[in-house]
């Protein structure tokens, strides 16, 4: 089955396994701002940032088949608290996450993944009378991501010891501006407290067959987004916010029990592409913002058609689909031009429909819109 949603059991144990676990996380501050450089009012390069997070999580039966087919997979909620400078804040996040088993080492210590996925809220954000220079949060909410690769060592049948590495990244989805994002790159350790873990490690068994076939994804998404221009005279924010609406239309071979490739024909209309400040108003001291200084692009230069490559990494409740592709339908004009990257994740809740939370980027660098949606396996 292409999306697993639920483990059968297949011999011994049949309880779902239960983990809780407490994670400390100093890490530092990656300087991709001057804000973060020391142009800030306390003239003070930034550095410092901790995590502390509480965990749960659930498991497959040991014995079950998605036990046997996805090693080590288990998948639950968080909440973390976050402590930086004063000037960024000490927000809040809540998340989702899942995580597995990469490559067995010993009989006692494996090599692991863990990604994590929420709303991190409570920053002190950018504000042009009271916090100018901070160009990097421009909203009191953002998106947490992160993904983890540590080290598991199994004390007893209850307990494990974690170390490792994390990166994690914060960003709006350029629902507001400044978008510029934050990055951290930390260490990470961690106990966890397990329930119903009768072995330290699974029996080895047999990974069941899979069935190969084509199917179809078809994901209809909406958003909304805020645009800068650079000019001349300087960077500046458009007036108001737009909407982006969209389609995804996906066929998708399933390789094997992990893996899903295809293609996919993909259609948006974005209600801020090829807008540009008027010549005329380039030619003030500053420009004031105003909507009659505004070049809107017809309806027609706001739609985009293209074909892009996808690539798909299963597992149980969720799948992290990828995807690098280039319009054909006004590839000409300037804001829909080059190569566009897609980042989602498909969250399967029943076997025929998913949600869908992804991100589109251009050129690997210049961020577009969010992704956010349904979807139906065809």
């Amino acid at each position: 089955m292409a999306f697993p949603v639920a483990a059968s059991a297949v011999s011994g144990d049949s309880a779902v396994v239960h983990r809780i676990e407490v994670e400390a996380i100093p890490g530092t501050i990656l300087h991709t701002n001057d804000f973060l450089k020391g142009y800030n009012p306390e003239v003070r390069t930034m550095n410092q940032s901790f995590l502390a997070k509480l965990k749960y999580a659930f498991a497959p039966p040991e014995n079950s088949e998605q036990a046997l087919i996805y090693k080590g997979v288990y998948q639950g909620v968080g909440l973390a608290i976050h402590d930086f400078n004063s000037q960024l804040g000490h927000p809040v996040s809540a998340y989702i996450f899942q995580g597995a088993t990469i490559k067995t080492l010993t009989q006692r210590m494996t090599l692991n993944y863990e990604w994590d996925f929420g709303l991190t809220y409570g920053w002190k954000a950018h504000d042009w009378q009271t916090n100018p220079e901070n160009r990097v949060i421009g909203s009191k909410t953002t998106a947490y991501i992160d993904v983890d690769l540590y080290l598991r060592w199994m004390i007893s049948k209850n307990w494990d010891l974690n170390i490792g590495a994390t990166i994690t990244h914060y960003s709006n989805g350029n629902t507001a501006i400044p978008n510029a994002g934050l990055n951290v790159l930390a260490a990470k350790a961690s106990v966890a407290y397990y329930i119903n873990r009768h072995q330290m490690q699974p029996k080895p068994a047999a990974i069941p067959p899979v069935e190969k076939y084509w199917f179809w994804d078809l994901t209809l998404y909406g958003a909304w987004k805020k645009k800068g221009v650079d000019t001349e005279i300087g960077a500046y924010a458009l007036p108001g916010t737009y909407g982006v609406i969209g389609f995804t239309l996906n066929p998708l071979y399933h390789v094997n029990h992990w893996l899903n490739v295809g293609a996919s024909l993909d259609g948006s209309y974005d209600g801020c592409a090829n807008m540009e400040i008027a010549p005329e108003a380039l030619t003030k001291t500053y420009w004031n913002g105003t909507d009659d200084d505004i070049y809107r692009a017809s309806w027609y230069k706001k739609v985009a058609l293209g074909l892009s490559a996808r690539t798909e990494f299963v597992m149980p409740y969720f799948t992290i689909n990828f995807g690098i592709g280039h319009n054909f339908v006004n590839a000409g004009t300037k804001d829909l031009k080059g190569f566009y990257e897609i980042l989602a994740l498909k969250i399967h809740l029943l076997e025929q429909a998913y949600l869908h939370i992804g991100y589109s980027l251009y050129d690997f660098y210049y961020p577009n819109n969010l992704m956010l949606g349904i979807g139906l396996h065809l």
